[in-house]
């Protein structure tokens, strides 16, 4: 297992996820800093792993190409800090914190919803499974309340949501989102395993590619050099 460098465990600090929001404010369709939280959080708690030559345009946008070299390299390392929070969060059972976006009438939470429902369509068929899980599905309900509260369908839109209601969804969102991730836990190990199975990780150790040398386009994706980008680590 690659260890993960100790400035990639950091979280990101207020001024951090502000720098991260107005990055993806400047850039044209790009999902806001709440949808992105939502996003990443639905792949951590998906069934398939999904890597980050995916997700990582997927927030930005298939067509955005960043400036410079650094600037790209930034937004990968504050996207991937993040995710590393997410999961030390969800992975020692603490108390789950959604970065919710504040008005001036408080948390909406309708981004981050909308964001986690994008997610869920990378994650994997188990989603599917769990939707129609009548027994456990109910985990799924704040983030689909929250999601469709502006449905342009009004089928699609819950009932109207005054403040008591919002704050007691989101509270069930927080509650919700750790038994989502131990819903699938079984599944993602299972497919962890496999995935190392295929890279000779079982076993005795097998290159199946050559070494990427530190200079080399990464081969996540980033559009980075690898010793700026997966080579960190």
């Amino acid at each position: 297992m690659v260890e993960i460098s100790p400035s990639f465990k950091t979280p990101l600090s207020e001024r951090e996820l502000d720098e991260l929001g107005d990055l993806l404010d400047a850039i044209p369709g790009a999902m806001s800093i709440e949808m992105m939280e939502g996003f990443l959080t639905a792949l951590i708690c998906s069934p398939d792993m999904v890597m980050p030559s995916a997700y990582l345009h997927y927030i930005c946008g298939e067509d955005h190409e960043f400036k410079t070299a650094e600037q790209a390299s930034r937004y990968a390392s504050l996207v991937l800090r993040h995710w590393n929070s997410i999961v030390g969060q969800l992975e020692n059972n603490d108390t789950f914190h959604p970065v919710l976006l504040e008005y001036e009438d408080g948390f909406k939470g309708n981004e981050w919803a909308e964001g986690f429902l994008s997610g869920t369509r990378l994650g994997g068929e188990g989603w599917e499974d769990l939707i129609n899980d009548d027994e456990k599905s109910d985990m799924l309900v704040p983030i689909f309340v929250l999601a469709h509260e502006h449905d342009p369908d009004p089928e699609l839109r819950p009932y109207p949501i005054d403040p008591e209601k919002r704050e007691k969804i989101l509270a069930f969102l927080i509650v919700s989102i750790p038994l989502i991730y131990a819903h699938f836990a079984s599944q993602r190990a299972q497919n962890a395993a496999k995935a190392a199975s295929l890279r000779g990780e079982a076993g005795t150790f097998q290159r199946s590619a050559p070494k990427t040398g530190r200079n080399e386009p990464c081969p996540c994706g980033s559009n980075l050099k690898y010793k700026k980008c997966c080579g960190k680590n």
